[in-house]
């Protein structure tokens, strides 16, 4: 693809975060920043508050309130409408937004009618984060919403690929690994004697229709199989529950894996790209089902939390006994009776 007819727009914080990473490895691709706080702006290399950024006016953050952002994306959108019309010759709009939050989880839905509208010949891939197992009950309960936000304008958008957080330890893992991902798939292109992807062929196999996937090969294992299982196991990329695809695309290193084994492990339905390179064994595929697990997952851990909470006994006071002798005569000092408390209230206050 063409990195310069690419728009990278992220919708709050942690999205954010990549998109500044995208523009860190490549300045070619065009950034967009969209939040309601500076705070979260403020760090960013690449955002600069007269060029790329839209900051909702009279915010001060979401407080992970999907609502709110709801509310604010639509009392902006014709200005954001305006900002997306600077960019008409846009062939992809990639979309980024953590799922838990609120602004950008909030935001989703709407922001990408707006593109639809402002830019209809654009194609619009989204890249969501989920939160990992270990977040609390307003994560999993936004996640939930955004995921039906999402599927309800799945028609809207072509490509989506959503992002588990429970495959590194920290965020600035998933983040840099994401990053990593994203700019491989979106440079797959290459030219050799026995095989070519040019941009147009990048194009279609980023945006079809459908789940995307990518895949990193580690080099030096026994066979091609082996390398895309552990290439599965270690992706931060949620994976679908049957690797069917419409596009397949391979890029690798020369004198390395034989990459017509590699299509042999999955069922292509239109096309299946070769190419080889000297750096990077990267395998894209292009048009699959929506994955289902990961997020089936999260509503367990929801109604698990929900079933916890309801059984929960919270006790605001324990009195302690202290069987002493004159524990009857403490009582009967630190008890008023109405009166008395009347007259105390009398004495202090006028009312």
């Amino acid at each position: 693809m063409e990195k310069g007819k690419m728009l990278l727009v992220s919708l709050g914080q942690g999205a954010g975060n990549i998109v500044d990473g995208l523009l860190n490895r490549n300045p070619r691709y065009n950034g967009l920043f969209i939040n309601s706080s500076l705070f979260d702006i403020k760090p960013l290399k690449n955002a600069d508050m007269t060029k790329n950024v839209y900051l909702y006016p009279g915010t001060d953050g979401s407080g992970r309130d999907r609502s709110k952002s709801k509310e604010m994306i639509k009392d902006n959108a014709n200005a954001i409408g305006t900002l997306l019309s600077k960019y008409p010759l846009t062939e992809v709009v990639v979309v980024l937004t953590t799922m838990a939050g609120g602004t950008g989880s909030g935001a989703i839905k709407t922001f990408v009618q707006i593109v639809k509208k402002v830019l209809p010949n654009s194609k619009i891939n989204v890249v969501a984060i989920l939160p990992s197992l270990k977040e609390d009950e307003l994560a999993f309960k936004n996640t939930l919403e955004c995921w039906n936000d999402i599927n309800s304008i799945m028609d809207l958008i072509n490509d989506v690929k959503f992002v588990d957080n429970n495959k590194r330890n920290t965020y600035k893992e998933i983040n840099n690994e994401v990053i990593e991902s994203l700019d491989l798939a979106y440079n797959i292109i290459g030219i050799h004697a026995y095989g070519t992807i040019d941009n147009k062929d990048s194009f279609k196999i980023n945006t079809a229709d459908g789940s995307g996937l990518i895949l990193k090969l580690y080099d030096g294992l026994k066979d091609v199989k082996t390398a895309v299982d552990l290439a599965i196991k270690n992706s931060v990329f949620v994976q679908p529950d049957v690797y069917d695809c419409d596009y397949l695309g391979i890029n690798l290193k020369i004198d390395g894996y034989d990459p017509y084994e590699v299509t042999k492990l999955f069922e292509v339905y239109r096309s299946t790209y070769i190419t080889y390179n000297k750096k990077n064994n990267i395998v894209i595929l292009g048009g699959c089902e929506t994955p289902t697990e990961s997020i089936n997952l999260i509503k367990i851990a929801l109604e698990d939390k929900n079933k916890r909470k309801l059984s929960r006994n919270k006790k605001r006071s324990v009195i302690i006994d202290l069987d002493t002798d004159s524990k009857e005569k403490e009582d009967e000092l630190d008890v008023l009776n109405n009166n008395e408390l009347s007259n105390l209230l009398e004495d202090n206050y006028d009312f």
